[in-house]
């Protein structure tokens, strides 16, 4: 097992202040945002919006790694190219032969929730910066456990994802038929 800086062997960059680029093109492009980045892994529900074309920089490469900078500090591992990444996001590029998935996976552990939580800020809203990122102490074996680590931890997300979703549509049959029992009341 190898201690190492995330810094050491990763770029870390911010996304893209989409603010400065917003309605000044004539092309849509789909722009991760803060909400797009669920627990667990999930990323969804992105935002459609016309941009100035954004440099290259600021779209998604399969095996790019996003953390949300605001606590909860939710990650999530890309599979999905040519998505823009909005600001308050870090952009985490691997440099060195390492699985992202794995990489990810480290990055929603306690261990480094307990750093982020020593190295942020005391506001009421706490949030991490590029540079505490980039200090992130991780632990890593070598290539091949991780590999394996990740298939396992990658299936047991989508199992919670899936749990999830079973529990949100009987939740919602649940009110559904409570509703219908309510009745009308025009």
């Amino acid at each position: 097992m190898n201690r190492v800086k995330l810094g050491d062997i990763a770029e870390v960059i911010s996304g893209l202040s989409y603010r400065r680029y917003k309605d000044e093109g004539d092309r849509t492009y789909e722009v991760i945002v803060q909400r797009s980045i669920k627990k667990d892994g999930v990323l969804e529900d992105f935002e459609k919006m016309n941009l100035r074309e954004p440099k290259s920089r600021y779209f998604t490469k399969s095996g790019d790694i996003l953390m949300k900078m605001p606590y909860p500090y939710d990650v999530v591992c890309i599979g999905q190219e040519n998505l823009v990444v909005s600001d308050r996001i870090a952009i985490i590029r691997l440099t060195k032969n390492h699985n992202p998935s794995f990489i990810a996976h480290l990055l929603t552990n306690a261990h480094v929730k307990k750093q982020l939580h020593e190295l942020g800020s005391t506001e009421r809203i706490p949030h991490t910066s590029l540079k505490e990122i980039k200090e992130l102490e991780l632990v890593l074996p070598d290539k091949s456990t991780q590999n394996k680590a990740a298939e396992l931890l990658d299936a047991i997300n989508e199992k919670i994802a899936n749990d999830r979703r079973l529990l949100e549509h009987d939740q919602n049959m649940k009110e559904g038929i409570l509703n219908e029992l309510w009745g009308d009341e025009k």
